[in-house]
């Protein structure tokens, strides 16, 4: 099976995933909210990553394209891109944003509800990989023979096929029953009355109940969800045929690129997969395409001017963040108006 790769353990790291559990807190005094007063202790470590000569980098948490903003979409594309550590394979860095809503992680901690947080070693970066799927598909329908562990893999890469339970959103009509609100209020009424005039001399309040009509019954559009079986795809080639690389200095910001891929974006051939386990079949993997865009400096800036719980310091920290700046490696297609660049192995 393929070996997991970790990612770098730092102290600072740990105690920043730490703040995970305070964040989704009710409301009070901007708790749980962009401007979580919580949020300087995760400022104030990444600072710290920074005077350490580590590079923090920051991922914004955005869809590919504002035509691909809802949960129908996100079964087009994924955001899991894998760029491995030159120095040292076991650590990578990558969006850690899941697609399938059943493998968040819930208590995963974001910086102003925006921005994942990744403390790094300086250094060259290669991206050697992205974690795709396969919807309404099982591996018994692959059709791979058995092999050894390492029998299906790829000169040029290997595509790493495991089972996985994946929530699907769709749209369904649904008739829904009429509906009236009701709202309690108060008027002013005559309580006596003069015999003789039929004037009005003494005056009270009395409550009612207003009836305002509410949902008109109709058939109406709701979204919905069912778990499907899918095939998670993870493709990975080696080092050498990178698609692309960045280098990351030690005390720079970093905001990352924003990188994804088009489902399917892998590519590999179906006579040379083999199931090397009942949960995993090798195949050798054809190619892979990534698309990018820059990074979304524009979003970035104006999210972070318009916090209102940080100090002059954090400020001045954050106002020093650069662009991230990726070095195609691969080949390098023309630009889609609504993925972006593509790069890919061939």
């Amino acid at each position: 099976m393929m070996p997991s790769r970790p990612r770098l353990a730092l102290s600072a790291l740990a105690l920043t995933l730490a703040l995970s559990g305070c964040v989704n807190l009710p409301n009070s005094n901007g708790e749980g909210t962009m401007d979580d007063p919580r949020y300087g202790q995760l400022l104030d470590l990444i600072n710290e990553a920074l005077k350490d000569d580590m590079a923090v980098v920051l991922v914004a948490d955005l869809m590919p394209h504002a035509t691909l903003k809802d949960a129908m979409t996100m079964t087009q594309w994924t955001g899991n891109t894998v760029w491995m550590f030159e120095k040292d394979p076991r650590i990578t860095f990558g969006r850690k944003f899941q697609n399938n809503s059943l493998k968040r992680d819930k208590a995963e901690t974001y910086l102003f509800r925006a921005f994942e947080v990744h403390i790094l070693p300086p250094g060259k970066y290669l991206l050697t990989g992205g974690d795709d799927y396969k919807l309404n598909a099982l591996l018994d329908q692959v059709g791979a023979p058995r092999g050894a562990v390492g029998s299906g893999r790829g000169a040029n890469g290997t595509a790493y096929l495991s089972p996985e339970l994946y929530r699907e959103f769709y749209k369904e009509t649904n008739w829904h029953e009429g509906s009236t609100g009701s709202q309690l209020k108060t008027r002013t009424v005559c309580t006596a009355v003069h015999r003789g005039s039929g004037a009005c001399v003494a005056w009270g309040e009395e409550q009612y109940t207003e009836t305002t009509p509410g949902v008109q019954a109709g058939y109406y559009e709701d979204t919905a969800y069912r778990d499907i079986p899918a095939i998670k795809v993870q493709a990975r080639i080696p080092p050498k045929q990178a698609l692309a690389s960045f280098t990351l200095k030690g005390g720079q910001l970093v905001l990352s690129q924003r990188m994804h891929m088009k489902t399917p974006s892998y590519q590999y051939t179906q006579s040379g997969c083999r199931a090397v386990d009942p949960k995993m079949i090798e195949c050798p993997l054809e190619n892979l395409t990534v698309y990018t865009w820059p990074a979304p400096m524009d979003f970035a800036q104006k999210l972070f001017s318009q916090r209102t719980n940080i100090s002059d310091p954090q400020r001045e920290m954050l106002s020093r963040i650069i662009p991230m700046q990726i070095t195609p490696l691969g080949k390098q297609g023309m630009q889609d108006p609504v993925w972006g660049v593509p790069l890919s192995r061939k």
